[in-house]
């Protein structure tokens, strides 16, 4: 009796673990909206002139008080519902953001302290929080607008619109924020759990684009073991989508592009399967079959294999 007992409180903390594992995810950020308007970007132009935007979050934290006060409140009221949170603010302590911004080289400059921290801390949600107030003597309103992205896809999946509370007698932006919030995020959240329903029935979706380098034999009409390169890569992908479901939008002697690929939420050990993940099963594949390749990607979603020495 005691060994089942013992047994039955084992499987009931593993499922309680695996059950842990697959919550979803999020992190609370400041809406690029909101940073603009209060100053907190800069702008870098690389060699061929073209400007880039790069949201300073750790400034704006240290500068801004209510911004902390405003993703508090949002995550505060996520974590009830049930998702796990991600805290920016302490993702922004553990990284160096400006000096790795600042040994970018030019083609790097794109990859922005938001793709680096989406990429470091692995939400499955990047949820943009927007708001400001008017005040018309005593009485405020606050306008404001949250917004949930796909972190793999940058896709939106929630939204709340923008949306006003008030006027109401002057008080403190948490209890204001936390009133106003309220009525809006039951709906929010049936949003965002209907995308999550989604992925876990159809698989994580993200984009793969694969390439030879210059000169390589010839390119992915390479014949490889009596099969056509290109051919062994897509019937690699078939295989290892979930369901076999993919969208293929190009291919050339030298590039396949797959605009949507849906890949396993989680692997055996219940860890979340990022491209990098994902497209290193097909390097190794490839490896196996004499093929030179490496994987690079950008943030999380966006993978790229590049075939050749």
């Amino acid at each position: 009796m005691k060994k089942l007992l013992l047994s039955i409180a084992f499987c009931l903390a593993y499922l309680g673990l695996f059950a842990q594992a697959i919550q979803p995810s999020l992190m609370v950020f400041p809406s690029n909206a909101w940073c603009h308007r209060n100053g907190f970007e800069t702008i870098i132009t690389k060699a061929n002139g073209k400007e880039v935007r790069v949201q300073e979050y750790d400034k704006a934290f240290v500068e801004n008080k209510e911004l902390g006060i405003a993703v508090v409140v949002v995550g505060g009221l996520m974590k009830e519902r049930g998702f796990e949170l991600k805290d920016l603010q302490q993702e922004l302590k553990s990284q160096d953001l400006e000096a790795a911004l600042d040994n970018a080289s030019d083609e790097d400059l794109e990859i922005s302290a938001y793709d680096q921290i989406m990429a470091s801390a692995g939400p499955d949600i990047a949820m943009h929080i927007n708001y400001y107030t008017e005040q018309a003597g005593p009485r405020t309103t606050l306008f404001y607008d949250l917004t949930a992205y796909d972190a793999y896809t940058n896709k939106q999946v929630a939204t709340t619109g923008l949306v006003s509370y008030g006027p109401v007698q002057s008080v403190p932006l948490q209890q204001l924020l936390q009133a106003a919030l309220t009525t809006s995020i039951d709906a929010f959240n049936a949003q965002l759990m209907a995308h999550f329903k989604d992925m876990k029935e159809k698989g994580r979706e993200i984009s793969v684009r694969v390439n030879t380098i210059s000169g390589w034999e010839d390119g992915l009409e390479t014949e490889v073991e009596g099969d056509i390169l290109m051919d062994l890569i897509e019937d690699w992908i078939a295989d290892n989508t979930v369901a076999g479901r993919y969208h293929q939008k190009s291919a050339t002697e030298t590039s396949m592009y797959y605009d949507s690929a849906r890949i396993p939420l989680f692997n055996e050990e219940g860890r979340a399967v990022q491209a990098r993940q994902w497209l290193r099963g097909l390097r190794t594949y490839l490896k196996e079959l004499g093929v030179p390749s490496k994987v690079k990607t950008r943030g999380l979603g966006q993978g790229q294999l590049v075939i050749g020495e």
